[in-house]
């Protein structure tokens, strides 16, 4: 067998979420800011994001990761983001093993992790702190890109049914959906969860124009949160702490495996605006495999003509396996395949 490509992988998962971390084979990434990465990362690789995400060597759900250069001078280093429709502007999920991986492997010391560190990523600039038990990364923490909502209370129709929907930034575009109004008691039904999230985006797109009031290449609808209250189980230390079930369509039909990054932090935007959550109350969201991160605001902030929070977001992430992978030039499929 003639080999051509080769490339390495750090497969790693978030919550369940995996996240598959490009460590070699891809050439220095050119650009003078994260979006410019990202535009230089589609323009010449994207058949690698293709190859490595997509079937056979991943699957539909499968997102990825490329860490790079920082391109501002107090970043410690930048990452881009990949799902199977492209490159996103931000992933929690992502922030959350990059920064475990990197720690846990030894590429990012201990005490800078503790300390925190900054990233750059196409939708700004996030500080991440690891936890470390002993030598090993307990959980991750960042907080994130200036959240706010953009729209509020959008009635939209979805086969019969009537959601109210609130638009809201996270680091990307997502419409926030309360599954009690669509009358299904199980959050988790997923046939239904990926077309109930496509006819939303399409219904929320053609009747509002959706962009970023300042980085105006983040546009439309990356995906849509749903969230249903759940059980805090409350103890006396935290008498005050809310609680959700959900998960997120996303980046065309794919389905969130974590509890939500992006998505999440859209949420507690919307919860924020209507006087729902206070700053530095904690709110727990348990996602599709029964695992658990903890978010907060952390601040808020006037910014674009918007009241927007700072939000926390603390989860784990463990690193699977080291990927070794290769593309024969007689390979049929060299850009892989993805079923729905």
């Amino acid at each position: 067998m003639e080999t051509t490509k080769w490339y390495a992988a750090l497969d790693t998962h978030s919550c369940g979420q995996p996240l598959r971390i490009i460590t070699g084979g891809v050439p220095q990434i050119n650009g003078s800011s994260q979006h410019a990465k990202s535009l230089f990362f589609k323009r010449h690789f994207d058949s690698v994001r293709k190859l490595l995400l997509a079937e056979p060597r991943g699957h539909r759900e499968m997102t990825g990761a490329i860490v790079t250069a920082s391109t501002t001078p107090e970043a410690s280093f930048g990452l881009l983001f990949l799902n199977q429709e492209g490159l996103s502007a931000i992933s929690g999920h992502g922030i959350i093993a990059a920064v475990a991986a990197w720690a846990s492997t030894g590429q990012l010391s201990a005490s800078d992790a503790a300390n925190g560190v900054l990233i750059d990523c196409p939708a700004g600039t996030v500080k991440a702190f690891a936890d470390f038990d002993g030598h090993e990364v307990r959980s991750v923490s960042f907080l994130n890109v200036p959240s706010f909502v953009y729209a509020e209370q959008l009635a939209v129709k979805v086969q019969g049914m009537e959601a109210r929907v609130d638009v809201a930034f996270g680091g990307e575009f997502y419409a926030v959906v309360d599954m009690s109004a669509l009358g299904d008691g199980d959050v988790f039904n997923l046939p239904k969860l990926r077309e109930w999230g496509r006819l939303i985006r399409e219904e929320v797109e053609r009747r509002l124009e959706v962009k970023h009031p300042h980085l105006d290449w983040i546009s439309g609808i990356h995906g849509v949160f749903f969230y249903q209250r759940g059980d805090a189980s409350c103890d006396d230390r935290n008498p005050n702490r809310l609680a959700y079930r959900c998960t997120a369509a996303f980046a065309g039909e794919q389905l969130d495996r974590s509890p939500g990054g992006a998505g999440a932090c859209a949420h507690m935007a919307v919860l924020h605006s209507c006087g729902s959550l206070k700053p530095g109350q904690q709110i727990v969201y348990e996602g599709i495999t029964g695992a658990r991160i903890v978010g907060s605001i952390e601040g808020e902030k006037d910014i674009y003509g918007y009241r927007a929070v700072i939000p926390r977001l603390t989860g784990t992430a463990h690193i699977l396996g080291f990927m070794n992978f290769l593309l024969d030039p007689s390979d049929s499929l060299p850009e892989g395949f993805v079923l729905y």
